[in-house]
């Protein structure tokens, strides 16, 4: 597995970088084609912004916005403030699966709750975890 060099820390900041005035509504590590990528979505009062970053080399590797045509103050932006990191969602996965090896980790809005989601291989076989944000706890 390749290493993850980039804190979810260093790509919120890659993020506003970019975007400065837009709410995150998502956060996603997944492994593609041999390199960790994260994506990050979120939004402002006109646009829909993404960007996708190597996690092993800290570049950016693409980025795209687009015109809303729905109405943005429906959207759920996460207070990351309050959530826990990815770091820390991980520590949760791995007391609750010892021994499993995290491949991909989701940080959404689910009915007005952030919730990470973490996928995992778990003696030969994929698992999915969801964990509260806010208080640590498995759903």
């Amino acid at each position: 597995m390749p290493q993850i060099r980039m804190s979810q820390v260093s790509a919120i900041q890659k993020f506003k970088s970019l975007y400065s005035n837009a709410e995150i509504k998502s956060i996603t590590l997944a492994l593609k084609n041999d390199t960790y990528v994260y994506t990050i979505v979120g939004f402002d009062s006109i646009k829909d912004c993404t960007i996708q970053l190597d996690a092993t080399n800290n570049k950016i590797m693409g980025q795209s916005t687009q015109l809303l045509d729905y109405d943005y103050n429906k959207e759920e932006a996460l207070n990351l403030k309050k959530t826990i990191s990815r770091q820390e969602a991980n520590a949760v996965a791995l007391r609750e699966l010892r021994g499993a090896t995290p491949i991909l980790w989701e940080l959404t809005d689910e009915d007005g709750k952030a919730i990470w989601k973490i996928n995992l291989i778990y003696n030969n076989q994929k698992r999915e975890l969801k964990i509260d944000a806010l208080n640590k706890n498995i759903i």
